[in-house]
């Protein structure tokens, strides 16, 4: 009988560590520890509630910030729940995550000080284009709500609403506020300690496109002729008749939600109203994605403008986010981003990427985890200073040296008068709204979805699930949602058979305006533009070289002129 019993002790010994080492895998021990009453507190999450790590936890993690910052990642085995079992973690400061690399199972950390107060502070995009710090008590208010994870967060309570009791929307997720009576919205950020901006600001798509223009052609990686894309278009028809059943991609078993912040404003529900409308009328032979904006509008607008004359695109309907093909003779594609992803340690701030890449969601109505286009529209996702940049853009266009910093003052001014907010720029000026959103609706045809645009995690993190490729998830799915990266080749988008593309301005004013600016603003190039030499010299900069063969030398605005009827309609034929 003794060595049954031995047996049975060690089977049980064997399974008792088994079961200690699965419950260490999966975090920190649920029960509290003692934590040392001076210094900073580290604590982890566990479903809602916040737990102290130990003592000895909150001294190693704590020697780590210090040492290494509060951007930095590091692997470590030193967690106390982890002794005798080496589980190798990952602690990241940046994004306030502990990860177990066996288990992939990822827990938000926290670090606090001695009076168990976040370590973090509050501010908001000013008038005087800078970042302002809200009044403490405002500060915990919204401290409170950002912990309990309340978002939208509806609050009247706050110091500088005393005497107008104006109800305001917080959205974390995207870090706007909104002012349910006069519909103006802000930017807000947390700053974590340290300094580390953790939840606040980032670097948004106008930021990092700014960034490749005033970088110019050192962005690039490789020279060489643009060839010019050729399409075969043509879809069985009863693939045409299934999506057309299936109806807009946005409303795909979801609700026609708008979220809190658009629902209550009339020129808001409008737009969504309009683009829901659009994805009715293409969803049989096009996918549809969206892109947020605020900042890089004007460099939109004049792109657009420039493509008017140059290339025959579309510009009273659209922004052009991307004109300089340079880029694009590295990577013309989505095939090649993905090739090239891993290159980047960081990701989709990754200056090649910016050159031609563009972030969006597949979505209008989606509860997307970075920027869904009902929490980001009024504001935009993005806010940041633009010096230099549009000067810069007039010269990579073709505009002669001597006039360029003229016509920017030219085209701000433009921009002022017909309502567009140019806040970011120099000289700018904030719109009458306070809205600085703008939301670009992007059709492409199913034929091209898999071969210039990949399905994404935050930060452009490839995501497989979705995969299938994409066109076969957008066609079969639902509902839909999720981010994408879209590869926004201009030998493609300026193509309206290939991709058309709507702007919508959260500024009623600029939105109703928008037609009539752009053609003041091709007007305003024309002196520049206006001669077949000049044209050609700018074509041949704006691609590096040889124009694709679709391309012709005589002024294409006129050409590209078109009613909106036929426009908006999925067949131009």
């Amino acid at each position: 009988m003794a060595p049954k019993k031995k047996a049975a002790g060690a089977k049980a010994a064997a399974g008792k560590a088994a079961g200690a080492k699965a419950e260490a895998a999966k975090g920190p021990p649920l029960k509290k520890a003692k934590v040392e009453a001076e210094g900073p507190k580290w604590e982890w999450r566990d479903g809602t509630e916040w737990k102290p790590f130990r003592a000895e936890d909150c001294t190693m993690l704590e020697g780590q910030y210090e040492s290494k910052g509060a951007k930095a990642k590091f692997c470590t085995t030193a967690f106390s729940f982890n002794q005798g079992f080496d589980t190798i973690y990952e602690v990241n400061f940046e994004n306030m995550t502990q990860t177990n690399k066996d288990t992939k199972k990822r827990r938000e950390i926290r670090r606090q000080d001695a009076a168990g107060k976040a370590a973090a502070s509050w501010e908001w995009w000013s008038d005087g284009a800078e970042w302002a710090a809200y009044a403490e008590e405002d500060a915990a208010v919204l401290e409170k709500a950002f912990r309990e994870e309340v978002t939208p967060f509806l609050t009247k309570n706050l110091s500088f609403n005393k005497g107008f009791d104006s109800l305001y929307i917080f959205d974390f997720d995207v870090m706007t506020q909104v002012n349910s009576d006069s519909g103006t919205s802000r930017k807000i950020q947390r700053t974590a300690a340290g300094g580390s901006k953790v939840f606040g600001h980032v670097e948004g798509e106008d930021d990092g496109f700014a960034k490749v223009l005033l970088a110019g052609k050192d962005a690039d990686a490789t020279a060489g002729a643009a060839d010019g894309a050729v399409f075969e278009l043509g879809l069985p028809p009863a693939l045409v008749a299934a999506q057309r059943k299936r109806g807009a991609q946005s409303l795909r078993k979801r609700k026609s939600d708008y979220g809190p912040a658009v629902s209550k404003d009339p020129h808001g529900r409008f737009c969504f109203d309009q683009m829901l409308k659009n994805e009715k009328e293409f969803c049989g032979e096009w996918v549809v994605f969206y892109h947020s904006y605020s900042c890089a509008a004007i460099l939109y607008e004049v792109q657009a403008a420039v493509g008017s004359v140059l290339f025959r695109f579309k510009a009273e309907f659209a922004g052009l986010p991307r004109i300089l093909a340079h880029g694009f003779k590295h990577i013309p594609d989505a095939g090649k981003m993905l090739k090239e992803f891993p290159k980047w340690k960081d990701k989709d701030h990754n200056v090649a990427f910016k050159a031609v890449g563009l972030c969006a969601t597949s979505g209008l109505l989606a509860p997307d985890s970075e920027a869904p286009a009902k929490s980001v529209f009024l504001m935009g996702y993005s806010v940041g200073c633009l010096k230099g940049v549009l000067e810069k853009l007039l010269g990579a266009v073709g505009v002669p040296k001597a006039q360029v910093v003229g016509l920017a003052k030219d085209v701000l001014s433009l921009a002022a008068a017909h309502g567009l907010d140019t806040q970011g720029h120099p000289g700018g000026h904030k719109c009458k709204s306070g809205r600085s959103g703008h939301m670009l609706q992007i059709f492409l045809r199913r034929e091209l979805c898999d071969k210039y645009v990949y399905p994404a995690f935050p930060y452009g993190v490839p995501d497989k699930k979705r995969d299938l490729p994409l066109s076969k998830y957008l066609a079969e799915k639902e509902p839909i949602e999720g981010q994408v990266r879209i590869t926004l080749n201009p030998d493609v988008f300026l193509r309206a058979t290939c991709a058309r593309m709507f702007t919508y301005s959260a500024d009623p004013t600029y939105h109703k305006n928008r037609p009539a600016f752009i053609k003041e603003l091709v007007g305003l190039l024309e002196p520049i533009l206006g001669h077949e030499d000049v044209r050609v010299k700018a074509a041949k900069g704006i691609f590096g070289g040889k124009p694709p063969a679709w391309w012709t030398p005589e002024d294409q605005s006129k050409k590209a002129a078109m009613p909106l009827a036929r426009y908006a309609a999925s067949s131009m034929d």
